[in-house]
């Protein structure tokens, strides 16, 4: 509810219906304890007026991003908001549900997965043992952070390049506290890009920097790059130039050797 009030601005009982797809009584039900809830926070003008939020109304749950009201649109497949809203992005590296479930059970198990896995160098496929730690969502694709006993280091491993995986009952031989690229993190100073001009890097700097010079991202060590890369930030802004690069890094000089993306 928090989410529909928040991303569309008012609540009401038609609405509860057909989202959650209860019955009116319910829905009055719930309305009445949500305004019981935030009090003061959200307004009606009639008791059967729809629920909109004051400036003091603050989520208690829902957070601040809008992916979160695209997901419950997708959730209930409701047809004529999901004609209002497109959501572009593509996933072109679907992940078998077998080989996440393989790769979720030896991340809470802390053993490991017999995997063939290919990639740029070995494009036919490799086995390999690893040892996952954690799933790791990046924008475009799915990767595991693991402990490679082949390289005997923690890797980076794409779950749509793992052709099979195979459960293997022995314990982690490298605990996770030990992978010192996951738990130090580093400051990426993201600035519009110095090549454009002044009104451009003001629009730029509204837009993404939250109208300041420059943005912080504290991020973990082994995925800078990968925030680098989908963030499409410059490193190099000699090279990488306008209009394909808007935003630049201004410490790159402190972090570039930061940008592994993986095997």
């Amino acid at each position: 509810m928090e989410i529909l009030l928040r991303w569309e601005g008012e609540l009401d009982n038609a609405r509860l219906r057909e989202v959650f797809s209860i019955q009116a009584v319910q829905a009055s039900r719930l309305l009445t304890g949500f305004v019981k809830e935030f009090g003061d926070a959200v307004t009606r003008a009639t008791p059967h007026a729809p629920i909109t939020a004051t400036e003091t109304f603050r989520p208690r749950f829902a957070g601040d991003t809008p992916d979160e009201y695209l997901l419950l649109i997708q959730r209930f497949c409701l047809p004529h908001v999901s004609a209002m809203v497109e959501d572009l992005r593509l996933d072109l590296a679907p992940v078998s549900s077998p080989i996440f479930a393989a790769a979720m059970q030896a991340c809470r198990r802390r053993t490991g997965l017999r995997i063939r896995y290919r990639s740029l160098s070995q494009p036919a496929g490799q086995d390999r043992l690893v040892f996952p730690h954690t799933l790791v969502r990046a924008a475009r694709r799915w990767h595991i952070r693991a402990w490679c006993s082949e390289r005997s280091d923690f890797r980076d491993f794409v779950l749509g390049r793992i052709e099979r995986a195979v459960p293997v009952p022995q314990p982690v031989p490298e605990h996770m506290h030990l992978d010192t690229a996951w738990h130090e993190f580093t400051d990426l100073v993201v600035v519009p890009h110095p090549a454009l001009p002044g009104p451009q890097a003001r629009l730029l700097q509204d837009e993404y920097l939250g109208s300041q010079p420059s943005r912080t991202l504290h991020v973990r060590r082994c995925l800078a790059g990968y925030t680098v890369q989908d963030l499409r930030i410059a490193v190099d802004a000699n090279r990488q130039v306008p209009p394909q690069f808007q935003l630049a890094l201004a410490n790159a000089h402190e972090v570039s050797t930061e940008f592994g993306l993986g095997e």
